[in-house]
């Protein structure tokens, strides 16, 4: 379709009324910038921009509307895990052949989507945890009596019929176009298209940050960092798979960890349980054969350990109708690489034990697993 004062009036009465709509898992508008006055020349500099993100108004919207997928997860509607993170602004893409993260030829024709994989360039991750995307962007026209606009997308967003969303709508002049877009991204890759309508354009896009999603946060090997403190870490999740899956630290005075209300969960937590904190008890099978004041520990967590720390004390419970009350109040435990009981218990385990008083049969003690 050819240029026309509509376009025009389209533009000036959007920029009147400082919003424009965004079209990614939902509509969604934000704050149209003032345009920057830009020389005219398609070559020219173009500086970084640090724009102002209207974060709260789209984080609203991703927590009202937005449904997509992570892997086998189905995100909800209300879904409210969602922050900005905002980051130095970076050149993702300049379809002029200059510097940028990512190399896309230009320019970019008339109908065309031009699917770009921005996930682990310019700050975005790629851990499949980023809800959306903050630009910024200039749009240089070449076919200027052609009208039409430019839109940021999902990829999976199909573009026929042609979108009815649009982040910038194109000057009729040859002259930069600037403008702003929050883009929604459900499937969380960090992943989107460019579409562009009519005319074919050059387009530098820089990236101000990323919305990120907080469920099912898995950060490898790196550190999520509350304070953002040069050094150390206030709240760490490392190596969830296999390791620690919370570490406090960073406190010059005063406590690494405080639980103001509520306790700690040990899920599964029973009689002799692999659980971190358990209960033990002794039975004639526990206990170090001729030696009765020792009684053998048997857990996961213990067993084959010799570093491992264990606090102890006696457990009794007046309604358990086979608990006994313990002989001493204040048991020990030790560890033994080898086994020197008469009976058949393993090597290399942690022993309960009460010296100079037998242990007796169905009395119990709680158990709480400390690794160094």
């Amino acid at each position: 379709m050819k240029a026309t004062r509509t376009l025009k009036s389209i533009v000036a009465a959007a920029a009147a009324a400082a919003s424009m709509t965004v079209l990614g898992a939902e509509r969604q508008t934000f704050p149209l910038m003032d345009s920057i006055p830009i020389a005219s020349g398609r070559y020219m500099t173009i500086p970084l921009q640090t724009w102002n993100v209207d974060a709260k108004s789209f984080i609203a919207t991703l927590r009202n509307a937005r449904v997509g997928t992570n892997g086998s997860t189905t995100k909800a509607a209300t879904d409210r895990a969602t922050v900005y993170r905002p980051i130095a602004v970076c050149r993702l893409i300049d379809t002029r052949g200059l510097a940028a993260a990512i190399t896309v030829a230009g320019p970019l024709a008339p109908g065309s989507s031009t699917f770009v994989n921005a996930a682990g360039f310019c700050g975005i991750p790629n851990n499949g945890e980023v809800a959306g995307i903050s630009l910024s962007f200039h749009v240089w026209n070449h076919t200027v009596n052609n009208g039409g606009f430019i839109t940021f997308l999902q990829q999976d967003v199909s573009t026929t019929p042609v979108p009815p969303g649009v982040n910038a709508v194109f000057n009729e002049g040859a002259t930069w176009t600037a403008a702003t877009a929050n883009v929604s991204i459900p499937n969380d890759s960090g992943n989107f298209k460019i579409y562009i309508a009519n005319s074919s354009v050059d387009v530098i896009v820089d990236v101000n940050g990323y919305y990120q999603d907080l469920d099912n946060l898995d950060v490898g090997s790196q550190e999520l960092d509350i304070t953002g403190a040069a050094v150390g870490d206030l709240f760490e999740l490392t190596n969830l798979d296999v390791g620690s899956a919370l570490t406090a630290g960073n406190f010059a005075n005063g406590p690494a960890f405080t639980i103001t209300s509520g306790s700690v969960k040990a899920s599964g937590a029973g009689v002799d349980t692999p659980t971190f904190a358990f209960i033990h008890r002794v039975t004639a099978a526990s206990l170090c054969g001729g030696d009765t004041t020792y009684s053998v520990i048997d857990n996961l967590l213990l067993n084959g350990d010799s570093g491992a720390i264990a606090l102890v004390t006696p457990r009794f419970n007046p309604n358990d109708v086979s608990a006994v009350e313990p002989a001493v109040a204040t048991p020990m435990i030790e560890y033994r690489p080898t086994n020197t009981c008469t009976n058949s218990i393993p090597a290399a385990r942690w022993f309960l034990r009460t010296p100079g008083s037998t242990l007796i049969t169905n009395s119990y003690y709680n158990v709480l697993v400390v690794k160094p």
